[in-house]
């Protein structure tokens, strides 16, 4: 038989008032402090996968383009090579590989004037983000036959007092030279969210190969969409590496993960990680100090119990297994009670997103969760580990109770 657990149940089922109350708080404490854990947890991974799908969705996991329009929109012609393709088919970790066109422009309309910066692509069948953030309309119709039509941020639409329907022209300067007007047909309008860029307009590619003077293999550089999990960081300098060793073509190429163009949007999920964990501390702070000072009442209301164990011969170890034991269930009950609470947050927030954010300003409509089974057994683990330890240090105090002045106390 496992005495020090046998007395430890006997004790816990015949507890004063005191304790009780004293047991029910720390309970509360460790519920209180697993499911903020938990829940925030939740919620910072949710932010980081929505956000990383979303800029991935808009702007890819890494683009290869001239390195003189890296961070511009002028249209320096990169041409489809199998020098390129066999370098790109080396490196791994890569899903697909989407070939894009831009294009600065002006585009005018019956009241105004404005100048964008219009995107051709291939497909638009991946682009779950931009599909969601249609508040009119629909995406440009790519197919056999070519379309011209342009899908206008809103921003931009408004600017230029537009409706989805409405014909805009497009103009561009061609050495110097400004080219005839072209009508386009606004098909839609999304809301960029965040800090990504607001003048940026959708279209077919092949219309902006035309507008460039191009042909059907040449573009303005390729998306790279990467396997998950991929450090596109890495990734990316890798491919640096390799067209600087093997590129045979003219272009000067270079790769730019999405952690570079969004440098400042990342920072911000960083401190999103650094709140996290203050959080965390807090509330393991806050549960520690409650079971501590309900493991103290316990000790003390159980000084006689002590004495008379140690007269009968019970050694320091087993009296300390005994408020160990007591301990760990304060410590059960509380992880039960708090990941059912944190669960049911989560699945209410997951299903009914009842949390409701500003897209434009957060890049979700809501507040996302995420979190798996795994993540969370590892939380539970640490926090009770961690929690437990400390607690069997404490119960050192057992070791200085002498026999014969606890047997008289009452």
């Amino acid at each position: 038989m496992n005495l020090p657990l046998f007395i430890a149940q006997r004790t816990a089922r015949s507890t004063a008032s005191t304790q009780r109350t004293m047991v029910r708080i720390a309970t509360v404490a460790v519920a209180v402090s697993i499911a903020v854990m938990v829940v925030t947890m939740a919620v910072v991974a949710g932010f980081r996968r929505e956000i990383r799908a979303a800029i991935s969705d808009m702007s890819a996991d890494i683009l290869v383009t001239d390195l003189t329009t890296l961070y511009g929109a002028e249209a320096r012609p990169i041409h489809q090579s199998e020098s390129l393709q066999s370098i790109l088919d080396s490196v791994g970790h890569i899903e697909r590989i989407e070939p894009y066109a831009m294009r600065g422009c002006v585009v005018r309309s019956k009241s105004d004037a404005k100048g964008i910066v219009i995107k051709g692509e291939s497909s638009f069948s991946h682009r779950t983000t931009i599909s969601n953030a249609i508040i009119e309309g629909s995406l440009p119709r790519i197919e056999t036959q070519r379309y011209k039509e342009l899908l206008l941020p809103e921003s931009v639409a408004e600017e230029l007092g537009v409706k989805c329907g409405e014909r805009v022209e497009i103009i561009s300067l061609n050495e110097g030279v400004i080219s005839r007007p072209e009508l386009f047909k606004v098909c839609g309008i999304y809301r960029v969210m965040g800090d990504l860029p607001t003048e940026i307009a959708l279209t077919d590619i092949r219309n902006v190969q035309r507008i460039n003077g191009w042909d059907n293999d040449t573009y303005s550089g390729f998306e790279i969409f990467t396997t998950e999990g991929t450090d596109n960081y890495t990734l990316s300098e890798t491919i640096n590496l390799y067209l600087f060793e093997s590129y045979e073509g003219s272009e000067n190429l270079s790769s730019v993960s999405a952690e570079q163009l969004y440098s400042n949007i990342f920072a911000w999920l960083e401190t999103h990680d650094i709140n996290a964990a203050v959080i965390i501390v807090i509330m393991f702070i806050v549960s520690l100090f409650n079971m501590i000072t309900a493991l103290l009442i316990l000790l003390f209301e159980r000084t006689r119990m002590v004495g008379i164990l140690k007269s009968l011969g019970m050694n320091n170890r087993s009296i300390r297994q005994i408020f160990l034991y007591q301990a760990a269930r304060i410590v059960g009950i509380g992880l039960l009670i708090g990941n059912g609470v944190a669960a049911a947050l989560i699945l209410v927030q997951k299903y009914c997103g009842v949390i409701k954010l500003d897209a434009s300003a957060y890049f979700v409509a809501e507040v996302p969760v995420s979190i798996g089974v795994a993540q969370i057994l590892i939380i539970n683990t640490i926090f009770a580990t961690v929690l437990l330890a400390l607690l069997f240090a404490v119960t050192a105090i057992v070791a200085k109770i002498k026999p014969a002045e606890a047997v008289k106390y009452e």
